[in-house]
């Protein structure tokens, strides 16, 4: 049978006024049962998130630290559709921000969680005002999603993901979005859409298959680095943007293509549009 551990602690710690301030910390977890394919959706408002991949035997195991002013952590598993919604970074019902909660507010959220590496996840992550750093390594990634508001938010593969990824969706907001080793992340579609802050895209990784990118940006760098190994071709256009290419490439009009393109085993091909900032493309 499967089961939710938790375990809740508290502890004052004491604030530069005279009024004390409560933190606690909040440790759950569930059990995995069988090898079968999960959706997991992550919910923060405030605050900052950690994912990264777990040890047997658990689905997932979160630990939550943050303030009275914050409702604490809550997780729901539906056993019939195998998904698990986990939130936390909600206000309390009757508490104000002071200021900018995300940069002032000393007790807004840090939630750190690990998945499972032993079941096909389809991962949805919801950040309205959190900074988030996301280690995907070693989760079996089938799908991934990420929206995110007023906050930045890292991105990486360190290692060839164990399953095939249909899509990756990024949208995010004013805070910026770093994708590190996107070879690994096995996807075969990658779509992201930036309001105001830059993009940067390192395509380093073990390359088993081509790829599709779509970028778009309102306001902010896109920057796009890529190994020598694969080839690219990049459509860029914009109203107030610019290009920058470094490497071997051939230029046609809106789009250019590495020298190698046609021989390379792998292709991605990336169509990026910008309203204002530079496109910076760097192939070595």
């Amino acid at each position: 049978m499967t089961r939710t551990l938790s375990m809740l602690g508290a502890l004052a710690l004491t604030a530069p006024s005279l009024t004390a301030q409560h933190v606690r910390t909040l440790e759950s977890a569930r059990l995995l049962t069988d090898a079968g394919p999960v959706a997991v959706r992550l919910h923060l408002g405030t605050g900052t998130l950690s994912v990264g991949a777990g040890d047997a035997p658990f689905l997932y195991r979160s630990i939550t630290r943050f303030g009275d002013s914050y409702t604490a952590p809550r997780s729901t598993w539906n056993a019939s559709q195998r998904t698990l919604t986990l939130t936390t970074g909600q206000r309390a019902a009757g508490t104000r921000p002071r200021g900018d909660a995300h940069a002032s507010d000393g007790a807004a959220p840090d939630w750190r969680v690990q998945l499972t590496r032993r079941a096909p996840v389809e991962l949805t992550i919801d950040a309205t005002a959190a900074d988030a750093t996301l280690d995907l390594t070693g989760i079996p990634l089938r799908r991934f999603a990420l929206n995110s508001g007023a906050s930045a938010a890292t991105v990486r593969f360190d290692a060839p993901n164990p399953e095939s990824m249909a899509v990756f969706d990024a949208n995010v907001g004013a805070g910026g979005l770093k994708l590190i080793g996107i070879g690994n992340a096995a996807a075969s579609e990658m779509r992201i859409v930036g309001k105001v802050g830059d993009i940067a895209l390192d395509l380093g990784g073990r390359w088993q298959r081509d790829l599709r990118v779509s970028v778009s940006s309102i306001v902010g760098g896109i920057s796009i680095t890529a190994p020598s190994t694969i080839g690219i071709e990049l459509e860029s256009s914009g109203v107030l943007s610019r290009d920058k290419v470094q490497g071997s490439f051939s230029r046609a009009g809106d789009t250019w293509r590495s020298t190698n393109y046609e021989q390379s085993s792998v292709k991605v091909r990336l169509s990026v549009r910008s309203l204002l900032g530079t496109v910076t493309l760097i192939q070595r």
